[in-house]
């Protein structure tokens, strides 16, 4: 309330700071240093298995489960997904970020 009050009563005031929250602001926007393509290591881990000539229900039994089993008990995993195709399977591991993806590899195998 009193920051609208002395803003009415002193125009130019509330004006010059303006003019100041402006020109911090740029000068920030000047100095924010933003890469167009930033180096991210997502810690994900996608696992593909071929089982030729096996149904889905058979690649899920007796591929994707055993996967998911021995996956489960790594530390840091957020998600588990898994899919079964007539012949394949597709398992991806989604870890926490703070998790290294390269360790989260080695984990895996």
């Amino acid at each position: 309330m009193w920051f609208t009050r002395v803003s009415l009563l002193n125009p130019v005031f509330a004006t010059m700071v303006m003019a100041a929250f402006v020109v911090l602001g740029l000068f920030g926007y000047q100095r924010l240093q933003i890469d167009q393509f930033p180096n991210i290591d997502f810690p994900v881990v996608v696992i593909t298995t071929e089982y030729p000539g096996a149904s889905p229900e058979i690649v899920e039994t007796e591929v994707s489960k055993k996967i998911e089993e021995g996956v489960n008990s790594i530390a840091g995993i957020n998600s588990l997904i898994s899919r079964s195709y007539e012949g394949q399977s597709v398992v991806v591991i989604e870890f926490q970020l703070h998790i290294n993806g390269r360790k989260a590899a080695d984990d895996v195998r």
